[in-house]
């Protein structure tokens, strides 16, 4: 009688076993993610500090390149609108590291449950609970990464948007101009 109820237990155990792994997995991603992001809002903050420390210099001319400083506030301001993206971006990876967290959390507890069953059988109830709630974390961990993802390349574009149009057009190409990246290998 035991040995059966072993093995029922070590069958139910396997899917928050194979789930917690996986978890783990998509955290050391996570992490690493985040860990870049920070590093990046880290050197947005040297950039804007130099960039204003520029400002301040150009201003304190005797006769200020007023185009030069009207280019370097518009930087400034990009620069302070990447801070604000990369950071929301940041919060979203927070979140989605604490979603995979609280799963791995609420999947071990439901396996500790799961093997009181063989003394207390209705702690079934409870690991039943503790699986769904885990699962519901896991998607709303994965949702949250998927909002993440969708934002990634905002700050670029931004970025690539602002350089375009300080910089002009290149070669006298239009800057919404998709580059021919096949061009060159044709020939």
């Amino acid at each position: 009688m035991v040995s059966d109820q072993w093995s029922r237990i070590v069958s139910a155990s396997i899917a928050p076993v194979v789930v917690i792994s996986s978890c783990a997995l998509m955290s050391l991603a996570f992490y690493n993610r985040l860990g870049s992001i920070v590093s990046r809002l880290r050197g947005f903050q040297r950039e804007r500090l130099a960039e204003q420390e520029e400002i301040d210099r150009l201003a304190g001319l005797p006769s200020p390149d007023e185009a030069a400083l009207r280019r370097r506030r518009r930087f400034l301001d990009n620069l302070a609108t990447q801070t604000a993206r990369t950071l929301r971006r940041a919060k979203l990876i927070r979140f989605t590291l604490l979603c995979l967290l609280g799963t791995i959390a609420m999947l071990v507890l439901s396996s500790l449950l799961n093997g009181l069953t063989v003394v207390w059988s209705d702690a079934q109830f409870g690991a039943a609970l503790l699986y769904l709630a885990g699962m519901l974390l896991l998607l709303t961990g994965i949702v949250s990464a998927m909002v993440e993802l969708m934002s990634a390349m905002d700050v670029v574009e931004s970025e690539t948007r602002l350089v375009s149009e300080l910089a002009g057009p290149a070669n006298g190409r239009s800057e919404d101009a998709e580059p021919d990246i096949l061009a060159d290998s044709d020939r």
